[in-house]
């Protein structure tokens, strides 16, 4: 009897802690959970207001809104293009329509469809797991959504690595939730995510995830979720530039890292953790690769054919008429905005060559690797470390995208979004900075840098990403001049109160 009454206590002890800890983390992580609940339901609605939208139309190219259109404000028209696509119906529900026949992917038989006696060409180039997720959502009781679902989710749960990001690098729990606020409420997530159902979204919240994972000194498993992203998409393979400068580093303690104070002080011991780990490195090296090589199965049975389709079948794009933007199906490139602006046509012809043999691409990738191989990763200050590797990864995939050889859609930039997000004012940048402040600007800034990059016509958008671009890599300045108006204004406010 007093046996089964200790037992009794002890689930009902057990039980209490739980309970406690639930408790404790909703109150520690309230305004996240509040912002997660305001999120489902926005998102929800805008994945709803999607279908009479896709139901009008004719397969295969059913899809929603193509986010053409102007508006009138204060008697001015405003042109704004969001460049939607037909891509969900003619390519996503495809692919996992042929799969599901039995065809398998990488070969001819599954490039082609006939739908009312007129052939279409459907190649499919991605990795394996994209394919894999589309034969999951049509498979769901939601058809012909389930896929849309799916990437929707996607899409909603990478707030949670973003919030966790922010919150690891700003030290405030509140700055992160509005880091994850600034996420899932953009326009162009929203849009290209849940409203168009475009692919990017599940490779990246493998990549956020991943990063999350690395900085949380989750080596390996931090490591299988970027191998993870590659195995959904070929963008993520530039995210191995930051993870394999990370991981020749020798593995810090876990828990070794240190409060971190708001000043300049110089280390006692700069490099402690600094170290190179050859060992380590190639020990994980082979591990992703297996990890890769099974999941690849059995398209690498016929290696030259499954490399040629994720490395070269996507192509990339010389543009030969250079007098005139090229067609709208058709990628952007750096050099469409220089036929917009009228720059002479041998500098235009210049810079496409430097586009399509991809050196202005490794004009800045090279430099930018460099700079995280000789980052000094100092275990005492591993969030330090991690600000300035996680800034320079997002100066990376910002000029991939400048400089793709392929060129870019709208869409592609879902990935950047989360990066603008985090990186929302100028104390975010800066590695000296212990504690980020909560602040409306970590909404504000990333909004206004997301307007210029949504609303503007495909073939001048680049500028605003070029703009994005240079605005990050002066922070320091701007961010010291900002700081110089915004003290003058409230002097001036002062003196005439």
């Amino acid at each position: 009897m007093a046996t089964n009454s200790s037992r009794n206590f002890i689930q009902k002890g057990r039980f209490q802690r739980v309970l406690d800890a639930v408790f404790d983390f909703i109150s520690t992580h309230r305004l996240f959970i509040l912002i997660l609940v305001i999120a489902a339901i926005v998102w929800t609605w805008v994945f709803n207001q999607a279908i009479p939208y896709f139901e009008q139309g004719v397969r295969p190219f059913r899809a929603a809104w193509n986010g053409a259109g102007s508006i009138d404000i204060f008697g001015y028209t405003l042109h704004y293009e969001f460049e939607g696509w037909a891509d969900y119906d003619y390519y996503y529900a495809t692919w996992a329509n042929q799969f599901l026949k039995g065809l398998m992917p990488y070969t001819e038989s599954f490039e082609t469809i006939v739908v009312r006696s007129r052939e279409y060409a459907v190649p499919y180039f991605f990795p394996p797991l994209f394919l894999y997720l589309c034969v999951v959502g049509a498979l769901l009781p939601i058809h012909p959504y389930g896929i849309g679902a799916l990437i929707s989710l996607f899409g909603f749960i990478t707030a949670f690595p973003v919030y966790g990001i922010a919150n690891y690098l700003a030290n405030n729990r509140t700055r992160a939730a509005l880091s994850a606020a600034a996420y899932l409420f953009n326009p162009l997530v929203l849009y290209h995510t849940t409203f168009e159902w475009l692919n990017p979204a599940p490779f990246v919240f493998f990549i956020f995830l991943g990063f999350y994972l690395l900085m949380k000194q989750h080596r390996l498993s931090g490591t299988l979720a970027v191998i993870t992203a590659a195995l959904f998409k070929q963008t993520a393979f530039f995210f191995g530039l930051p993870l394999i400068a990370y991981l020749l580093k020798r593995a810090p303690e876990r828990g070794l890292e240190q409060p971190e104070s708001d000043s300049n002080t110089e280390e006692n011991d700069e490099e402690a953790g600094d170290e190179l780990d050859l060992f380590g490195f190639v020990k994980l090296a082979l591990l992703a690769v297996a990890y890769a090589s099974i999941a690849s199965f059995p398209y690498l049975l016929d290696p030259g054919t499954y490399l040629e389709y994720i490395f070269q079948r996507a192509g990339a794009t010389l543009l030969e008429d250079l007098s005139s933007p090229p067609a709208g199906n058709q990628p952007i490139t750096f050099t469409v905005l220089l036929i917009v602006l009228g720059a002479p046509p041998e500098i235009t012809q210049i810079v496409n060559l430097m586009n399509y043999y991809s050196i202005g691409l490794l004009v800045g990738l090279l430099p930018l690797f460099a700079l995280m191989l000789f980052e000094k990763k100092n275990d005492d200050r591993l969030r330090s470390y991690w600000k300035r590797m996680f800034f320079l990864t997002m100066l990376l995939i910002i000029w991939l995208h400048l400089w793709s050889p392929r060129g870019i859609y709208k869409y592609y930039l879902i990935v950047v979004i989360p990066f603008l997000c985090i990186f929302s004012a100028s104390d975010m940048c800066s590695s000296n900075v212990a504690i980020s402040k909560s602040r409306i600007m970590s909404i504000i800034n990333p909004l206004l840098m997301t307007i210029l990059l949504l609303i503007p016509s495909r073939n001048v958008y680049l500028s605003f990403l070029l703009l994005i671009f240079l605005v990050y890599l002066f922070h320091r300045p701007l961010g010291q001049l900002y700081g110089f108006f915004k003290n003058r204004l409230s002097s001036l406010i002062r003196i005439h109160r």
